[in-house]
């Protein structure tokens, strides 16, 4: 419906980017897309969580090591940075976020580590008996897919190589040697929604089905629920992208999402790190939408909320990697 009020009323297709709109037909319809987006997850999820009485919602619970706090909390402390730069200094927040610049190669790197630790995790267990073939399969299909995601961030070096496009990249917008740039909106808004639902509703679904924490093959490729907390911070990173109904539907997802841990949190302090989190992340948005005129490119933060979603990932990628060592080597 939304699609074709889109087209029929504003002209514009389901992927367009630009300045966000505050108008009262475009309030109205973030308010339709909200009430929907809630509808939604109620018929999903709401008789789910009103019986659910058995599930708790804890942090710090992996083998004895704090990573879930950490990377809740650094994930936080990145993105206060963030706002704070933008605030005070924003020609350094656009500036950092320029191509080969610090968030660029932070985004690289942290994917490619993602890649690294895939591919020794197979390397070190590929003859490991114990550990089933397809659960190896998909620990390497995992690097490769990190490897290649890691280097389309960089267009496979050429920028530092300073080698000339091939003629069948020529073709693409930024006449780079990369694909994504061959249907950016595309690749741009497939990659933020996957992204939101890897990293935070299959770690909500987890959290909701405690079968799937059961099961010898999930229990290691869907994130563990606390990736949700530090995947959602990444749903507030929008400006041009805004008004795409996708980037509405994630952000407030993420928040229902975050409303519902809290509801089956049963500790202060973790109630506490959940109630800011949502401050941050409503907070973020706001000031976002309300100070484009302080982006020098409309995209800008959109290499912040890249960077944030590779973070999320190396996250993962550790703890799954954490997860594998701790349930067979135990056993061997």
């Amino acid at each position: 419906m939304i699609s074709i009020m889109d087209r029929a009323h504003w002209g514009r297709s389901i992927l367009s980017e630009g300045l966000p709109h505050f108008s009262t037909g475009y309030l109205i319809r973030s308010s339709v897309i909200s009430i929907s987006t809630l509808c939604l997850f109620l018929c999903l999820f709401g008789k789910n969580i009103v019986k659910n009485t058995k599930s708790n919602f804890e942090l710090d619970v992996i083998y004895g090591l704090p990573l879930e706090r950490i990377s809740i909390f650094a994930t936080l402390i990145i993105s206060l940075f963030f706002i704070a730069l933008f605030i005070v200094d924003s020609p350094s927040f656009n500036s950092l976020s320029l191509e080969d610049n610090p968030i660029e190669w932070a985004s690289f790197l942290s994917l490619f580590i993602c890649a690294i630790i895939f591919a020794s995790t197979f390397l070190k267990n590929q003859y490991l008996i114990i550990i089933p073939k397809f659960t190896k399969l998909s620990v390497l299909i995992l690097a490769l897919g990190f490897f290649y995601i890691s280097m389309e961030e960089i267009s496979w070096f050429q920028r530092i190589i300073d080698f000339k496009t091939p003629v069948m990249f020529e073709a693409n917008i930024q006449h780079e040697m990369n694909t994504h740039n061959f249907s950016t909106d595309i690749v741009e808004n497939l990659y933020y929604f996957g992204s939101f639902l890897l990293l935070v509703a299959l770690p909500f679904i987890r959290f909701l089905y405690p079968f799937i924490s059961n099961n010898n093959y999930l229990k290691f490729f869907i994130a563990r629920p606390f990736i949700a907390i530090v995947g959602s911070i990444a749903c507030a990173y929008n400006f041009d992208m805004w008004d795409i109904i996708f980037t509405q539907i994630a952000f407030i997802s993420s928040l229902l999402i975050l409303l519902t841990f809290l509801k089956f949190s049963t500790h202060k302090f973790e109630k506490y790190t959940i109630v800011f989190t949502i401050c941050i992340i409503i907070a973020t948005q706001i000031i976002f939408l309300t100070n484009g005129e302080r982006f020098a490119r409309l995209w800008e933060v959109s290499e912040y909320k890249e960077f944030l979603i590779a973070l999320a990932y190396l996250i993962y990628a550790i703890d799954v990697n954490a997860s594998i060592r701790k349930i067979y080597y135990t056993q061997t």
